[in-house]
């Protein structure tokens, strides 16, 4: 291959800085609320409140065990964290 068809130098990767953990437990926290307040507004305005509140039960089960089983996993991956030491 030609010197003329090299490709230029590339730039490293360099990876986001991680986002702080206060952040990131207001959006975990924040995010559900807000889907849960606009099913209360939904049925206010379309007066069907039991069709919604249905929804608003399986909505609301659905953040609880999704909730249970991203802690799980999430001390899982500390445990072997701290089981192997830091990554390379």
């Amino acid at each position: 291959m030609s010197r003329d068809r090299r490709m230029e130098r590339v730039e490293p990767f360099v990876p986001l800085r991680p986002v702080p953990r206060r952040r990131l437990i207001v959006r975990v926290v924040v995010g559900p609320l807000l889907w849960l307040v606009a099913l209360l507004v939904a049925a206010i305005v379309l007066h069907r409140t039991r069709a919604i509140g249905v929804g608003f039960a399986i909505g609301f089960g659905c953040v609880l065990v999704s909730l249970v089983v991203l802690s799980l996993l999430r001390a899982g991956r500390n445990r072997e964290q701290r089981r192997f030491g830091p990554a390379r």
